[in-house]
């Protein structure tokens, strides 16, 4: 199986076409009324211009590619002071805009194959990985941990090795092993068993999607995890008949639906098999009317965009062989697979529920700060940034702030903490299961 994974040198075009204009260090909204807030977390927190969105990053990467930089313990600093947000990309109107945060994780792929990255508070991480096939150091049994609730209750879930399914919950490394965050495959399964759908997990069989090891920039460790996933798909789908891949971690979401493309045998691997997640998933039931909503939450509610199935999704179009404009030239982005408006339509439809926006939304989402490897290598930093999105969402008015991916539901959960700020932070599943009734 091959991967068309981009080195360094292959985004050179793209690098010289960055004209520190700097506008890709704030989120513009023409209003009425007229906002621009910063949108580069490292930026906001450390100051520094080199760590300031894509103009100061990718005045490295030139530096890495002409030999005037070396990776040395500074450096190596700043390439990973950067959570992969896709902040910068959303502001950016020129050539290299698609292709910026690839540039960034380009950068850290050169870094460990010269030995030098990732960062030393990463390494545990990506020994977990090769040998837990997790980031959390967690042994295989424990997978399952949060399904136990469920047995007591006479109510297990199937084992999709054995028991064949139309649909496969991939429950995701965070929501498994992260004690906070299990509360979301926990109230994912518990609305799956109300709306009577026939699904299963891969329990102890389940492996990391490769989201963290795309991100810290080992490839060679994403194309393992992610070649046996595809195969592992192929198979579920011609001997267990999975035709739909439902997770409801965004960073699985993103690998999966983004990543693994880059594979030449994608098509092959996941012909007859969709992969959703689920806040486009229970939007659609919602939709053809199969998601009763009964009882209220009275609570104003905000809600913050996860990056991963946000900006991430955006599709650009670029003139690849000149006829248009020039050859590289961007020439536009679609927002069609970006999930924005499926959460929200949601929690709007949550009885007693008052929605209310963040200033900073949608693309010009501030991200939570946990991403790219930032909640491990900068912990305090990564509890920091929440705590600047919780403030941005109590300026709001609101109560709770949802979510739809785990990593951000604990991480703006640690922020809210670390603020005294009495903010909830829930994932939309969780709400969703106190207003569904049981069958």
């Amino acid at each position: 199986m091959d991967w068309d994974i981009s080195r360094l040198e292959d985004l050179e075009h793209y690098i010289w076409r960055c004209t520190a204009c700097g506008t890709c260090r704030v989120a513009y909204d023409f209003g009425p009324p007229a906002t621009c807030r910063p949108i580069c977390p490292a930026g906001t927190e450390f100051g520094f211009e080199g760590n300031m969105s894509s103009k100061g990053k990718i005045a490295f990467a030139r530096g890495i590619l002409d030999g005037s930089l070396e990776f040395d313990e500074a450096l190596l600093n700043d390439i990973y002071r950067c959570t992969i947000c896709g902040g910068c990309q959303s502001q950016c109107q020129l050539d290299h805009k698609p292709f910026i945060p690839e540039i960034m994780e380009a950068m850290r792929r050169k870094a460990v194959e010269a030995g030098a990255g990732p960062l030393p508070l990463h390494k545990n991480l990506t020994r977990s990985l090769k040998s837990y096939n997790n980031p959390y150091q967690g042994p295989r049994r424990l997978r399952t941990d949060w399904t136990r609730p469920f047995k007591k209750a006479g109510r297990p879930i199937k084992d999709i090795m054995k028991q064949p399914a139309p649909v496969l919950f991939y429950v995701g490394c965070t929501g498994a092993f992260n004690q906070q965050a299990r509360a979301i495959p926990t109230a994912t399964a518990s609305l799956f068993h109300k709306l009577g759908l026939d699904f299963g997990i891969l329990g102890e069989n389940e492996l990391c999607c490769g989201s963290t090891a795309m991100r810290l920039g080992d490839a060679e460790e994403f194309k393992r995890l992610a070649t046996q996933n595809l195969e592992l798909f192929k198979k579920l789908h011609q001997e267990q008949g999975v035709a739909t891949i439902v997770t409801s971690c965004a960073g699985c979401y993103r690998a999966i639906k983004k990543d693994y493309i880059l594979s030449s045998a994608y098509d092959e691997m996941m012909d007859g098999v969709r992969v959703i997640h689920t806040a486009q998933f229970l939007y659609e039931l919602h939709q053809e009317g199969k998601l009763p909503l009964e009882g209220g939450l009275e609570m104003k509610i905000t809600y913050h965009d996860p990056c991963h199935i946000g900006r991430h999704l955006n599709k650009f179009e670029v003139d690849a062989d000149g006829s248009q404009l020039w050859k590289g030239a961007y020439l536009g982005v679609s927002e069609a697979e970006c999930l924005y408006e499926q959460p929200r339509e949601l929690l709007k439809a949550i009885p007693g529920v008052e929605f209310v926006e963040m200033e900073r939304n949608r693309a010009n989402s501030f991200c939570c700060g946990g991403g790219g490897g930032v909640m491990t290598g900068f912990g305090e930093w990564a509890a920091k940034n929440a705590g600047l999105r919780i403030q941005e969402g109590l300026e709001t008015g609101a109560a709770a702030m949802a979510s739809t991916c785990p990593f951000c539901h604990y991480n703006l959960s640690q922020g809210a903490q670390r603020i005294a700020s009495d903010m909830k932070v829930y994932d939309l599943v969780e709400l969703l299961d106190q207003v569904v009734p049981a069958k």
